[in-house]
C-alpha cells in the first residue's frame, strides 16, 4: 500500500486542491522544498512561485503568490494569497501586470506600503511568466 499525503491548497476565494498525493513541492521563503510522507512538522512562509504535486505519476503545477505552509501528521496545508493552475494563466494579462508593476516601482513618490504592494505584484507576475515559459 502506498503512503499518501493529504494536500489542501486554499486561497481567500476558494479551495483549489483537496487530494491525496505522493509528493508536494513548494516555493518556501528560504528556498524550494519537497514534502514526502512522514515529513517533520513545519510551519513556514511561502514566496511567489511554482507549487507542484505528484499524484499517480502525474505532476500538477500551480503558481501561488505568498502565504503559508503547514505540514503535520502527513497533512500539507497551503494557505496562499492567490493561486492558479498553469493552464488558467492568461499570458497577455500576466505580461500587462508585469509591466504595470514595474511602472509603479519606478515611481519616486511611493510610500513604503505602496512600494511593498507593487513589489508583491511584480513578484507574482514574474512567477506566473517564468512558469509559463518553463512549461
Amino acid at each position: 500500500m502506498s503512503q499518501k499525503l493529504i494536500l489542501s491548497v486554499v486561497t481567500p476565494e476558494k479551495l483549489l486542491v483537496s487530494e491525496e498525493v505522493d509528493q508536494v513541492n513548494v516555493p518556501g521563503s528560504e528556498g524550494d522544498m519537497a514534502i514526502l510522507y512522514d515529513h517533520t512538522p513545519i510551519l513556514t512562509n511561502l514566496r511567489s512561485g511554482q507549487l507542484s504535486y505528484e499524484k499517480e505519476g502525474e505532476t500538477i503545477t500551480l503558481v501561488v503568490s505568498g502565504g503559508y505552509l503547514e505540514v503535520t501528521d502527513n497533512r500539507v496545508t497551503v494557505l496562499a494569497e492567490t493561486g492558479e493552475f498553469l493552464h488558467e494563466i492568461d499570458r497577455e494579462r500576466a505580461e500587462r501586470a508585469h509591466a504595470n508593476a514595474e511602472k509603479q516601482l519606478n515611481q519616486t513618490d511611493l510610500s513604503e506600503e505602496e512600494f511593498i504592494k507593487a513589489q508583491k505584484k511584480l513578484f507574482r507576475a514574474v512567477a506566473r511568466l517564468e512558469n509559463l515559459n518553463n512549461n
